[in-house]
């Protein structure tokens, strides 16, 4: 029998409770509550947006002016009133490029004071990259990666390796600021994105040779690429319709920047997922991961929900960063526990059980690390279903698992683990969402197959649970052998038993022999 990883340090962090961060960028001002769980996970409560666009418009010498500075107060005075409301334990305020880079940025920040209450900090180029950093190490196991954040003022770029903060850079490439200086037209000539790509190339070249050159695995963040990812989504009808873990391949910024170069701003607006806040930056967003692909010699872009916000947070309430993926999924499905009440503690040993079967049918070179992911959280969200209605707790778990962020977790394994927790593959499929686009592209078959696998076992160790089974595969690989718990046997019915023991035949090919009285 395999040994086990062992058990990641589940300590609790130092604080619980609502804790509201808002972050004020150049182009949006962004609130959002969240709950700190005891395992040290972020639950969002709420968020709000304002897009006052303080770096939209500067003066000659960079200050912002007096009616860009009455939009920010304005937009603060009102999230000040929100809060009013929520009463959050703690309130972190900071802003970044637009305000940083203001020669007068006290005066804006006396103003902010006076009206709302905030006293924002403002983050050095160096912060803001750390907590993008934190915010994307939450969600993500990284290995030899560049964290990019892009934002309306600069592009933060952080260095991992091996998932470790290495280096990092501020530079001034935001969205907002590129486009005011090289996008004249609407729709811009093509003179001008060619200008823009020049100089987007000469500053990152120098950065990233800084670095030590690549390759690196790319993680994209802030609205400007999650918008590319939405409209991206809508062009290829994608089966799980959630940015966070998308994965945007080059050919999808060729497709999105051939639709959207030659329309004026009006008709960008009106694409599915670009929006009004993004219809003219985006171009510049395509433009600048373009050369980010091409600089870190990478072939997509995996899009993050996460970033600074959670950053600060997750500071402020010390959680363990980083973590590897499994760790990081627990710490979300034990957030949601808390938050729905369901019994995490019955899941764990599921998990344990179905694990096992996994292991002893996996054959010499083990499963696959992303399938026994898929099929932990599958056994750990099985009970959250049952908060919500117990007579459907498996098409609510599967519901749960595609819509709640389960961090940790790719795209592919999130399908899994729902498809898992659909019981039969074949019946999901004609029941669900996830069902009907058949897998991820190019994988439909494929993942079916392995999710219908994956659910068996995961109704076998549940079917015998009372029982306490154990799993392990016999001399030669050609039996598997399923031992029962002497005093528990007697809890779960012979017919239970026997109806487990032949569906494993028939999955697994192996004579199935169960142990016990």
């Amino acid at each position: 029998m395999r040994s086990r990883p062992p058990v990641p340090d589940r300590a609790p962090p130092r604080t619980e409770g609502r804790i509201a961060v808002l972050d004020v960028g150049s182009n949006t001002a962004r609130l959002v509550v969240f709950r700190a769980g005891r395992a040290g996970a972020l639950r969002v409560l709420a968020e709000w947006k304002e897009v006052p666009r303080l770096g939209s418009d500067p003066a000659p010498d960079g200050s912002l002016r007096d009616a860009t500075m009455e939009r920010g107060v304005a937009a603060l005075v009102r999230f000040s009133r929100i809060l009013e409301e929520v009463g959050p334990e703690r309130v972190l305020a900071v802003a970044t490029s637009a305000v940083r880079d203001a020669p007068n940025a006290p005066e804006f920040l006396r103003r902010v004071r006076a009206a709302s209450g905030f006293e924002l900090r403002i983050l050095s180029g160096a912060e803001e990259a750390r907590y993008a950093y934190l915010g994307v190490a939450s969600a993500w196991e990284l290995g030899s990666a560049l964290v990019c954040d892009l934002g309306g003022g600069s592009l933060q770029i952080v260095a991992t390796s091996p998932g470790r903060l290495k280096n990092s850079v501020s530079l001034p490439l935001g969205a907002l600021r590129l486009h005011r200086r090289y996008l004249n037209h609407d729709p811009p000539k093509g003179r001008e994105f060619e200008e823009l790509r020049e100089a987007v190339r000469e500053a990152l070249a120098a950065s990233l040779a800084a670095f030590g050159g690549g390759p690196y695995d790319l993680i994209g963040l802030g609205g400007t690429v999650r918008a590319m990812a939405r409209a991206s989504i809508e062009l290829r009808a994608y089966p799980i319709a959630r940015v966070h873990g998308y994965r945007l391949r080059a050919r999808d910024l060729e497709a999105l920047a051939e639709l959207l170069a030659e329309m004026p701003a009006d008709r960008r607006r009106s694409v599915p997922g670009i929006g009004s806040d993004r219809a003219d930056v985006v171009l510049v967003g395509l433009v600048l991961f373009e050369e980010l692909l091409r600089a870190a010699r990478a072939t997509e872009i995996t899009v993050s929900g996460t970033g600074i916000r959670e950053g600060i947070a997750l500071e402020a309430i010390g959680a363990r960063l980083p973590a590897d993926a499994e760790e990081l999924a627990h710490r979300s499905v034990s957030a949601l526990a808390e938050g729905i009440g369901f019994d995490l503690a019955e899941g764990e040993r599921l998990a344990e059980s179905a694990t096992e079967l996994l292991e002893a049918t996996a054959g010499g070179g083990g499963p696959d690390p992303s399938e026994r992911r898929a099929l932990r959280v599958a056994a750990w969200m099985r009970g959250a279903g049952a908060a919500i209605d117990l007579w459907r707790y498996a098409r609510h778990s599967a519901y749960l698992v595609r819509n709640v962020p389960i961090h940790g977790l790719t795209l592919r394994e999130t399908l899994l683990a729902s498809l898992a927790l659909d019981g039969e593959a074949d019946a999901g499929a004609a029941a669900s969402p996830a069902g009907r686009k058949e897998g991820l592209p190019g994988r439909g078959a494929t993942d079916r197959a392995i999710a219908r696998r994956l659910g068996l076992f995961l109704q076998a160790a549940a079917g015998l649970g009372p029982a306490r089974p154990r799993f392990a595969h016999g001399e030669g690989g050609k039996t598997l052998s399923v031992a029962l718990d002497r005093d528990r046997a007697a809890v779960v019915n012979p017919r239970t038993v026997e109806k487990i023991r032949r569906m494993l035949e028939r999955e697994t090919g192996r004579e199935v022999v169960v142990v016990g009285p």
